[in-house]
């Protein structure tokens, strides 16, 4: 009977293994990368309003821009390491193209998050994951696509 159990477990494992190589992989690096940035947004948004007495709108701001530098820094290393170019030109340029998509990004969630709440009537929070997904596809692809093009490869 444990035979039985062992070989069924082999064989669980071996199909799980199977489906994380099929997933893509680049795929989840760049949303574990956008949990750490909510993560990130979420503190300096804290100290910034309870410790430094920001407005929140100035606080966002600054919790935007730092978690987008976070996050940046997080994908050049960990998602599109297989795309990195040397040198702190491709290096500066990577960020410029990656702050003008996110900050496309967002607009395009606001956007979807607005018509949403305000044209559908959806549940404000069920909107906010909807819009989140429209407006992080579009980062995810563009940055695919433009931020760390494929003719970069080293």
């Amino acid at each position: 009977m444990n035979d039985s159990i062992g070989l069924k477990e082999q064989a669980v494992g071996r199909r799980l293994l199977i489906l994380t190589r099929r997933l893509d992989t680049r795929l989840v690096r760049f949303l574990l990368v956008g949990i750490t940035g909510v993560g990130v947004s979420t503190a300096v948004l804290w100290i910034a309003t309870r410790g430094f007495g920001l407005a929140t709108l100035w606080g966002g701001l600054l919790a935007s821009l730092v978690s987008t530098g976070t996050n940046f820094l997080l994908n050049d290393v960990f998602t599109w390491r297989d795309r990195r170019v040397g040198g702190l030109g491709p290096w500066f340029g990577r960020l410029i193209r990656y702050y003008i998509t996110t900050f496309a990004g967002n607009v395009i969630y606001l956007g979807v998050l607005s018509a949403l709440v305000h044209g559908l009537r959806i549940f404000d929070l069920l909107a906010n994951l909807v819009a989140i997904g429209v407006g992080g596809t579009f980062n995810y692809l563009i940055h695919n696509l433009w931020t760390w093009r494929k003719g970069a490869h080293r």
